[in-house]
């Protein structure tokens, strides 16, 4: 699983791993963004962002609009208007509502997304339905993280010092990509490296 797509209505993100990091592709109604975080700038730290919805804001949004339907209806019978300026007066008394509905839009809505801690956002929508897959496609990103690190300094390496490459070493096994074991093989073909060449 090198690839993770999700889509909220217009809203699309994409993320695939590649071999030095993971590219992120989010296009949010017209607004496209794409960039590339390096392994190096991806922790291990994960948080998880709930939010539910609002029951005080919802229960305001319907007073405001049975308030308004209700003042519509008093204002008919008690200057007994006609259909058309009825229509204006319940247009007039429905802006408060549709008011407060636009400006608490966001809290109709129950979120939920999960988040690596990184240089760049590497946020997940993390849904009942998506949380599987999306813990699923953490592990590959950690698992791919690992592997781009044994790559790169798990190795002798004639050209870098060798008390440089020891403390890469160092660090791997620090980080718990490597055992104590595979930490003192590469440190003894290293000082063996450095005596035969007179390092």
């Amino acid at each position: 699983m090198n690839s993770l797509a999700q889509k909220d209505g217009r809203n699309t993100r994409y993320y695939e791993i590649q071999e030095d990091g993971v590219f992120v592709r989010t296009k949010f109604a017209k607004e496209l963004n794409e960039y590339k975080i390096h392994f190096s700038d991806i922790y291990d730290d994960e948080s998880v962002f709930r939010k539910s919805k609002d029951p005080v804001i919802i229960a305001i949004v319907i007073s405001v609009l049975v308030n308004s339907i209700l003042l519509t209806i008093f204002i008919n019978e008690s200057y007994q208007l006609s259909q058309s300026s009825g229509m204006i007066v319940f247009g007039i008394a429905m802006l408060p509502a549709l008011i407060v509905t636009g400006i608490c839009n966001n809290e109709f809505k129950a979120e939920s997304s999960k988040n690596i801690v990184a240089a760049k956002p590497l946020i997940f929508s993390y849904t009942k339905r998506e949380m599987e897959e999306v813990d699923r496609f953490i592990v590959e990103i950690k698992k791919s993280k690992k592997e781009y690190y044994l790559r790169e300094y798990y190795k002798v390496d004639n050209l870098i010092p060798v008390h440089t490459q020891i403390a890469r070493i160092h660090w791997l096994y620090e980080s718990k990509y490597i055992t104590e074991s595979d930490a003192q093989f590469i440190i003894d073909e290293l000082e063996t490296k450095r005596i035969i060449n007179g390092w």
